[in-house]
């Protein structure tokens, strides 16, 4: 599976399908800096700063490459996803992220926050497109299968 430029325009995304869609988000990923990713899987987290790249999906999954890692995501088992502005209970800094869940009742595999250095604010323009996605996103939303070309 080859990776295809992506547009980086979430809203060019946007098929005949209603609803917020995997390849809707992934694109609107491409547009928000700098990103923390957590991952959970048992007792082991792992944590990374990325600008998160090209993608691409195929044989049922996303794939993307960041300047960090190469990620594979499989979308059946990502259903679900919400977005989060909190303050961070230990740092006491606010924070803006998404939770990608299996379903509604799963806890999130993956947590992707918007990155700033410590101290700083988050650039205004980046605050409004996560803005934009959380006006969506806040309640928690299914996600709506847009196709694997594959």
């Amino acid at each position: 599976m080859a990776i295809a430029s992506t547009p980086d325009d979430p809203a060019a995304t946007r098929g005949p399908e209603p609803g917020f869609t995997h390849r809707r988000f992934f694109a609107a990923l491409r547009t928000l800096g700098r990103l923390r990713v957590i991952s959970r899987s048992g007792p082991s987290t792992f944590e990374a700063l990325v600008g998160f790249g090209p993608f691409g999906f195929g044989h049922g999954h996303m794939n993307a490459i960041t300047d960090a890692y190469h990620w594979h995501l499989a979308l059946d088992r990502f259903g679900y996803l919400r977005s989060c502005d909190r303050v961070h209970e230990r740092s006491g800094r606010r924070v803006l992220f998404f939770e990608l869940r299996e379903t509604p009742d799963a806890e999130p595999f993956l947590l992707i926050y918007l990155h700033r250095e410590k101290g700083e604010e988050f650039d205004p323009e980046l605050e409004r497109r996560f803005a934009e996605l959380h006006a969506d996103l806040a309640e928690g939303r299914s996600l709506a299968a847009d196709g694997d070309p594959t």
